[in-house]
């Protein structure tokens, strides 16, 4: 995989470019239908326009069920992390997965000046490299059998 291939590249790339967030101040349970709603592992948590954190299924196993919480009555600011990867939409994605792999954390959010442009998993990551791959290996076979 080249190292050229950017942030913007893989967001740009991606089947769903929407972005899915909720509001720190809506129910963990909300945030989690909509998680499966979407099929997504992790969604943004917005105010006034601005990332504030980042909830996964991560921190809703750690922060609701193993304390005993339940999410329909904990507001997703007690379950989000505030505490995340960022990234600008130039960073490649070998950096991308050197911060995933030092942070421990499954997602990076890409900023452009301050402005959130979307997330990117490591799911994210795992498709492009097998995408680049089979077209490798395609393209190796044709020049092998000469066509």
């Amino acid at each position: 995989m080249p190292s050229t291939t950017t942030a913007k590249t893989l967001l740009d790339s991606k089947e769903i470019r929407e972005i899915y967030s909720v509001s720190p101040d809506q129910s963990t349970f909300e945030a989690l239908q909509l998680m499966e709603k979407k099929d997504v592992g992790a969604v943004a948590v917005m105010e006034d326009g601005r990332l504030e954190g980042i909830l996964t299924e991560r921190e809703y196993a750690r922060r609701i069920v193993l304390c005993g919480k339940t999410s329909r009555h904990t507001p997703v600011f007690d379950t989000m992390n505030r505490e995340f990867p960022k990234v600008s939409p130039e960073t490649t994605i070998e950096e991308c997965m050197k911060i995933m792999t030092a942070t421990r954390f499954r997602y990076v959010a890409v900023l452009k000046d301050e402005s959130f442009v979307g997330l990117i998993s490591i799911g994210d990551i795992v498709k492009l490299i097998i995408a680049r791959q089979q077209a490798d290996i395609e393209h190796l076979q044709r020049y092998i059998t000469g066509i």
